[in-house]
């Protein structure tokens, strides 16, 4: 994110495997700095924002943190499918449906909705995504049959070159996004890869 910021998203083991995205108690996002990765099992109160923000309904606000261990990537992947359906199929079924593209083929939810019921999930692809820098950042090409095939990543990790067809991808929606080329709406990004 900008100014330093981070948008970090997991779930709470104790809660269903309740999808959660960790907001600092003054409801802001967490810092680049923060020692934070993915894997990690930590040990977290937090609250339910107030006043959330479909379709980051997510929202958390963290008081106190502590890392209790870093899961190898196995153990992750296992917890993930035990809990959740990942979206299978091509770009147009993540988010339940409610995505569209830009003329440029930018993945989105358009602002006027339907809004998904969530702002984070798991997606199946059914062919692959490269790789291709644009502005300085990582994005990605889906290879498939769509007019949805352009995706910036956000992971916190290295971008891979290729995300292979099946590869578990963890997709996430941006928080409210009106470019003055494009039209205003939530945008997909993927945010890891499995």
């Amino acid at each position: 994110m900008n100014q330093g910021r981070v948008c970090v998203g997991g779930h709470d083991l104790d809660d269903g495997f309740r999808s959660v995205r960790l907001l600092t108690k003054g409801g802001m996002n967490l810092k680049e700095e923060d020692a934070i990765a993915p894997s990690q099992v930590w040990e977290v109160e937090y609250q339910p924002h107030s006043e959330p923000d479909p379709p980051h309904v997510e929202d958390v606000l963290v008081s106190t943190g502590r890392l209790l261990e870093q899961l190898p990537i196995g153990e992750t992947v296992r917890l993930i499918l035990a809990h959740e359906t990942p979206w299978s199929g091509g770009p147009e079924e993540v988010f339940d449906g409610t995505v569209e593209g830009t003329p440029s083929g930018r993945v989105y939810v358009p602002g006027e909705g339907p809004l998904p019921t969530r702002s984070t999930g798991y997606w199946l692809p059914d062919d692959f995504l490269t790789r291709y820098m644009s502005f300085d950042k990582p994005k990605y090409h889906y290879q498939g049959e769509s007019a949805l095939n352009e995706f910036t990543w956000a992971g916190m990790t290295d971008a891979p070159d290729e995300i292979e067809s099946g590869t578990l991808v963890r997709v996430s929606l941006a928080r409210w996004f009106n470019p003055s080329s494009a039209p205003a709406g939530y945008y997909v990004q993927i945010s890891d890869t499995y």
